[in-house]
């Protein structure tokens, strides 16, 4: 799938001051990292996709590292700089950094390489990671917003409509191409619950987490398709007062050669 990385950038510098308040999910992905950091890790750590800074802020607050960050969202990183302002921001995109080779022993990376070409994220992982450095990623899964999917499909629409999301198979197929070692995957599915059609499209909207695809439709959607989409979600409502949100969370745990 190619990316239009003008729209990733321009949809997350937009939902930087709303992305706080909808992230509960991310957040929690973030501790599981976090939590994962082997306890003699330290030295220089990159966050690539630091978002608006809560794992930051966590990060440093420890003191075992000296911190990069990195986000292709101008946005992103204003909000991120006013949590941690002693950190090193780069505004760019993470399939190509700056940084030099050899630089990471850490490289945190949570919620973000979806929105990227997989095997080049991971490849910049492996150039920029010093040997032996460990790899703490999450990202999501193919199942992720099956519940749009389906209700796109429901009302004959084949359209790309939805970000497409890497299968775990594939992604531990890269890292074993790059020579990682010690890699474990875990998956897990994650319903949030939503009491209204605008409450879950508006978060997925608060998020920055709308279609990347560089072949999605441009123009506005039709009022008459988006309402008979929407009727889809009230029909399910109507029928057991909430909505489920499907979140296919990968994570992605692993070391360099």
């Amino acid at each position: 799938m190619k990316l239009a990385k003008d729209q990733i950038a321009r949809q997350f510098s937009r939902a930087a001051t709303t992305y706080d308040t909808a992230a509960r999910l991310q957040n929690e992905m973030a501790k599981i990292l976090i939590n994962a950091i082997p306890e003699h890790a330290t030295g220089k750590l990159v966050d690539l996709g630091c978002g608006t800074g809560w794992p930051l802020r966590q990060l440093a607050n420890s003191g075992k590292y000296e911190i990069t960050a990195i986000d292709i969202a101008d946005g992103m990183i204003d909000m991120a700089r006013q949590k941690v302002p002693q950190i090193n921001f780069i505004c760019c995109d993470l399939e190509s950094t700056p940084l030099p080779n050899a630089f990471a022993n850490v490289v945190f990376s949570n919620a973000a390489i979806q929105w990227c070409n997989t095997a080049k994220a991971l490849a910049e992982i492996n150039r920029i990671a010093k040997p032996n450095a460990n790899l703490l990623l999450s990202t999501f899964g193919p199942s992720t917003f099956v519940e749009i999917r389906k209700a796109w499909e429901e009302i004959g629409d084949a359209s790309d409509r939805i970000h497409k999301f890497e299968n775990p198979q594939s992604i531990e197929q890269l890292l074993q191409d790059l020579n990682f070692e010690e890699i474990t995957i875990k998956r897990e599915s994650r319903q949030l619950i939503y009491h209204s059609v605008d409450d879950l499209l508006q978060s997925i909207r608060n998020l920055g987490a709308t279609n990347a695809s560089s072949n999605r439709q441009s123009g506005l959607l039709g009022k008459e398709r988006y309402r008979q989409f929407k009727s889809v979600f009230e029909t399910r409502l109507a029928q057991s007062n909430q909505l489920e949100l499907t979140f296919d969370c990968i994570f992605v745990f692993a070391k360099t050669a």
